[in-house]
Order: structure tokens, then C-alpha cells, then sequence
């Protein structure tokens, strides 16, 4: 049960962007999130090797944070490059985690930065309870997050039926 760096799962989504333009961070942010949520409950573990902490505009990943902040975008649709060897970073998935990152991709790339930190700020979210609960700045709780994915594709399912 591998579990990545935020910044090579973060490089999953920017390296299947189309354009050229420099992402937002809050757009990246939410999507590692989502993705590591639908990890949590379909694969049944986390997807990110750190807990997203609660920030005023949603979920993040301070390691993500903290490598744009430092280093930028440097690489091809803006990726997040090593400083030191100047590479892309990555990390092997298992067919499983690339799944859900299409997924998570497919049904919530299009969306903004602004639309999806509105997704994180519903009633009852994993990011609620912590940012109001613990306080700002305080880690989401994995299981929270896992119980959240998960009543998410039981009303989904629910829906289709």
C-alpha cells in the first residue's frame, strides 16, 4: 500500500493539463485532495504519504505548498521539478491509484480552483470539522476524509440507480 509524495500526485494532474498557463495552486491543492479522498475509499488507504491540513480556503498540503513557493513551475505544463536533479517528479502508481486519478480527473478537472474549494467547504466536510472543530491550520482526519468519499459514492450510486 504505497503512499506518494503530494507534489508527484500533484505533477499527475498538472502534466494532463492542455494549456500552458500557470495553474493555480488552490486548483492543484483540490485535487490531490479529492483524489486522495477517493483513495482512501476505494483502495482503502491514503494516496498521499501526509495529511492535507485545514487552511481558510480549503484543504492543503503544505508540501505542495511550500515547493511552489520555493521553486515555482518549472517543467512541461508547468510541473514541479526536483531542484536538484531537475526532473519531473514522479512516482510509480499502481493501476489502481492511476484509475482513480483518471476518475478524479475526468469528473473534476475541468472545474476551477474557486469551484472546487467551494466543493470543500460544504456543510459536513472533512474541512469543516477540522478548520471548526480542531482550528485553523489543524490535519484533517484520514478517517473523516475516507467516510466522506465513501457516503459520496453510495449517494452516487444511490443517484444512478
Amino acid at each position: 500500500m504505497p503512499n506518494h509524495r503530494a507534489v508527484a500526485i500533484a505533477n499527475e494532474f498538472l502534466s494532463r493539463r492542455a494549456d500552458e498557463a500557470w495553474p493555480q495552486q488552490m486548483y492543484i491543492q483540490k485535487l490531490v485532495h479529492i483524489a486522495n479522498g477517493w483513495n482512501l475509499a476505494v483502495n482503502g488507504y491514503p494516496l498521499v504519504d501526509e495529511l492535507p491540513q485545514a487552511w481558510d480556503n480549503g484543504p492543503v498540503f503544505r508540501s505542495i505548498w511550500d515547493h511552489i513557493k520555493e521553486y515555482g513551475f518549472r517543467g512541461k505544463h508547468n510541473t514541479l521539478v526536483d531542484p536538484e536533479k531537475k526532473t519531473v517528479i514522479s512516482e510509480e502508481l499502481t493501476d489502481n491509484e492511476r484509475r482513480i486519478i483518471d476518475h478524479v480527473w475526468a469528473k473534476y478537472g475541468h472545474l476551477s480552483g474557486g469551484q472546487l474549494s467551494k466543493l470543500t467547504h460544504e456543510p459536513d466536510t472533512p474541512w469543516e470539522r477540522a478548520y471548526f472543530g480542531r482550528g485553523r491550520n489543524s490535519r484533517l482526519d484520514p478517517e473523516d476524509i475516507r467516510n466522506h468519499y465513501i457516503d459520496l459514492a453510495l449517494a452516487g450510486r444511490g443517484s444512478a440507480a
